[in-house]
């Protein structure tokens, strides 16, 4: 039986008047893995926090639930690295009965495990926690052999709050491992927001220590500034750099990267530090991308801004497909709109405005990894999904490779998702050559809630073809030239391909190559399953040709 100490009374009517705590030690087992808290999505929010010995550990606030039957589900902290130790757990709210203290309890497994990424709404395809909300992927970044995900976390939460880094590992992109948080948050006021990672190989930093060159993560620290943290254990635990912050400014989300012409390291971070003047002599806020630079991620020099962006910057040197020798600049934001230009190392000129980049309106916060084995530009976005009456909230789009071409007189961002989603493929449908007719529908033989499948079509001079997959609808007007009510136009001798990844609360929709790209929700659990193909509209004897239809049942990420 576990060895629990209790520090002091946990019934409120006995605690001194001074007290606004109750404070309950445990004895961590040679076993325990997790610390367990029962959360009530429906109770009131109390500040928490666990400490050993005088160190402060995490600090949050949670739905404590008051009872096990007032127990939506059951959340944890990682006690692997204090096994054999006393942790305490101080609530602030002395009115807690000794009951609902109780109900947090250390142990090897934590209640709920046995039917992990085997839930409901759980996303098979996409990375989501454990438990708990996430949004934003941070310090995207390949190191010996593993890829890292870190990502905005609230651990203790189905919401928004408590901002961690969550960590994840995977050898090819597709499988994931998630591990213990990464940053954490030593005050309820100093949240450790977005930002980027990079390796110090270059050693520009004087970070490296025994030879091993570390993980340097910078990220936003509410209320403080731009900080820095350092992993020599592969972001196993980060350490905090002693001159932080770096920059101090009115922003946030900061990206740092090596620019070798220079020899110097880039920070490009959101900022609405400067203010223009316009009509009656007012000052208005500017949102912009800046761009820093350091000689050793220290020190850092403000150069340039670029206005028109909103959080979560993004910089980015692209070949350009099909001009052997010719790259382009890319800056984007969180909302995926990109701009495209020239890079200094100091200044972002642009040659190319605005440009949308997702339709569907589900992605948000998306990040570029760092430091690829084979130089490819990798993208993973949050994927705006609610999941109700789950034990977790929100998930990351999959992977994808992103490419830049020049088509009709401006620069197209396309994404794909990664070969490597080709490993989940399980059985394999193919179906060639259908002429479809008036109001012809193909229905495939194959239907599901977790499909890869890619249709290719000849235009013909029917007025709307596509595809319905478990009710949702991809539609392209040959008549309008729109796709889904997103202006396209296709000329009548070039052919329509249309890529879908097909999740349990989602679809990713690429047509052309990602000349456009969609992702949105779609309920594909409770659904009817069907995959059918159509073509409408020109009369009867109007015509479309399906070349190709390829069809892929899906295997889980989850071992």
């Amino acid at each position: 039986m576990k060895k629990i100490l209790i520090s002091l009374l946990l019934c409120g009517i006995l605690l001194p008047a001074q007290a606004q705590t109750q404070e309950k030690t445990v004895a961590l087992e040679p076993s325990d893995r997790y610390l367990n808290f029962p959360i009530d999505r429906s109770g009131d929010k109390v500040k928490a926090r666990i400490i050993l010995g005088e160190e402060v550990l995490d600090e949050f606030t949670l739905k404590l639930a008051r009872t096990r039957e007032e127990t939506d589900f059951w959340t944890f902290f990682r006690t692997d690295r204090y096994q054999g130790q006393d942790v305490s757990v101080e609530v602030d709210q002395p009115s807690l009965r000794e009951q609902t203290m109780g109900l947090i309890h250390a142990d090897a497994t934590f209640p709920g495990q046995d039917s992990l990424y085997r839930e409901a709404y759980r996303q098979q395809l996409h990375f989501s926690s454990q438990r708990g909300w996430n949004n934003d992927p941070n310090g995207l970044v390949y190191e010996k052999g593993t890829y890292h995900l870190f990502y905005q976390h609230n651990p203790y939460g189905w919401n928004w709050g408590n901002m961690h880094w969550g960590h994840a590992v995977s050898k090819d992109l597709i499988h994931w491992e998630e591990r213990a948080n990464a940053l954490f948050t030593p005050t309820h006021e100093q949240m450790a927001f977005s930002g980027s990672a990079a390796i110090a190989d270059e050693n520009s930093s004087g970070f490296t220590k025994n030879g091993v060159h570390p993980i340097v993560a910078a990220y936003t620290r509410t209320g403080v500034g731009e900080n820095l943290a350092l992993s020599y254990d592969g972001g196993q635990t980060f350490e905090s750099f002693d001159g932080n912050p770096v920059v101090e400014h009115d922003g946030r989300d900061p990206k740092i990267f090596w620019y070798e012409p220079g020899g110097h390291w880039v920070m490009v971070v959101y900022d609405e530090s400067h203010t223009r003047k316009i009509a009656g002599g007012e000052s208005a806020r500017l949102y912009q991308h800046a761009i820093y630079t350091s000689p050793d991620l220290k020190d850092w020099q403000y150069q340039s801004a670029v206005s028109g962006f909103f959080e979560c910057p993004e910089l980015l040197k692209m070949p350009v497909k099909g001009q052997p020798g010719t790259s382009k600049w890319v800056m984007y934001g969180a909302d995926g709109k990109y701009m495209v230009g020239t890079f200094n190392g100091k200044e972002f000129t642009v040659e190319q405005p605005l440009t949308k980049y997702e339709h569907g309106g589900a992605f948000y916060a998306s990040q570029m990894y760092n430091n690829t084995p084979d130089g490819r530009p990798i993208q993973i976005g949050w994927f705006q999904i609610t999941t109700e009456n789950m034990p977790f909230n929100q998930c990351m789009t999959i992977p994808m490779k992103l490419t830049l071409e020049y088509k009709k007189g401006q620069y197209l961002l396309n994404p794909s998702p990664v070969k490597e989603l080709s490993k989940l493929h399980d059985q394999t449908h193919v179906f060639e050559d259908k002429l479809l007719t008036g109001e012809d529908r193909f229905k495939a033989p194959v239907a599901g809630e977790l499909l890869h499948l890619t249709a290719e079509f000849e235009l013909g001079d029917a007025h709307r073809l596509g595809l319905n997959i478990n009710g949702y609808k991809l539609t392209y007007n040959h008549l309008r030239g729109d796709f889904n009510g997103v202006h396209y136009k296709i000329p009548h001798d070039q052919p329509l391909k249309i890529e879908v990844v097909v999740d349990r609360s989602s679809m990713e929709v690429f047509v052309n190559d990602g000349e456009l790209y969609f992702a949105e929700p779609h309920d594909n659990v409770k659904a009817e399953k069907t995959l059918e193909v159509f073509s409408n509209g020109g009369g009867e004897s109007a015509k479309s040709f399906l070349k190709r239809l390829e069809v892929h049942r899906m295997q889980s990420i989850w071992k």
